[in-house]
């Protein structure tokens, strides 16, 4: 019997087709994802002489250093699952959507955490600075790999032994700014907000104190086992960045209001 071409895609070739686009669509986000891989491992290295495997870099977006929410983020950017830039190519009369707002570039992951004029990431990258200056001198140049590669921070004594309570502060101040530029950028873009310049330091501030606080709870090993960390490494990782430290017990890890020593700019220069 004859049959038209539709009816024998219908009837004996839709199967083959739908595998078919799903094993090119694997392949792109395979390809994406091993870029992204390669850029993590290369800027670690780069920055901190350690060439990290692709096992290493998955456990690292695993760290418990990490919050949960922050840690799905991560991984949905090293598989680029986010519907930014060039997914908007696809979606006939909507790939208008893939430019930046208010650049007018391609809107991708890499652009809206370092590179865009909005109000958000420049601000918040500056507070990350200056609060790392509050104890160590030098805050390393950003890129995306950076970023994607946060949990492998590499520093050293000059003895050569790990500062793991550094590296620690690292990983958390990147990763929690990193997930809070998004969290802006999407109410400033899909919920038409307008945020200014000191709601955006004071949310960066309640994001980092509540790290710090995390850490706090983390240290009851009773009540969370495998998860809890020592209180000598939350120690290690905040000590020298907190408000009126001086006046604080050595063991400040179950001390209430214990909170970073940054303010924002406004209120320190007396506006608001």
């Amino acid at each position: 019997m004859f049959c038209s071409p539709g009816i024998l895609l219908n009837r004996g070739s839709q199967r083959l087709f739908t595998k078919i686009i799903v094993k090119l669509k694997r392949h792109s986000s395979r390809k994406s994802t091993n870029s992204n891989l390669d850029r993590a491992r290369c800027c670690v290295n780069d920055e901190f002489d350690f060439y990290p495997n692709d096992g290493t870099i998955w456990k690292s977006l695993r760290s418990t250093d990490i919050n949960r929410l922050t840690r799905n983020f991560l991984w949905k950017c090293m598989h680029e699952t986010f519907h930014v830039g060039t997914f908007w190519d696809k979606v006939p009369h909507l790939e208008h959507l893939g430019n930046c707002p208010t650049c007018t570039v391609p809107d991708t992951m890499e652009h809206i955490a370092l590179e865009c004029s909005a109000p958000g990431q420049r601000i918040i990258w500056n507070s990350c600075e200056k609060i790392w200056n509050l104890r160590y001198p030098l805050w390393p140049k950003l890129h995306w790999g950076l970023v994607l590669g946060c949990g492998l921070p590499r520093f050293r004594s000059n003895k050569g032994h790990r500062l793991r309570g550094k590296e620690r502060f690292f990983t958390i101040l990147l990763s929690a700014s990193v997930h809070l530029i998004w969290k802006l950028r999407n109410e400033r873009v899909l919920e038409g907000k307008n945020i200014t310049d000191t709601e955006i330091e004071n949310r960066w501030i309640s994001t980092i104190n509540s790290a710090l606080k995390r850490d706090q709870t983390l240290t009851n090993k009773a009540r969370f086992g495998s998860l809890g960390k020592t209180k000598q490494i939350v120690l290690e990782t905040w000590s020298g960045v907190l408000q009126n430290e001086d006046a604080l017990p050595d063991d400040w890890t179950q001390s209430k209001g214990v909170l970073v020593g940054i303010w924002p700019t406004t209120r320190r220069s007396g506006v608001g």
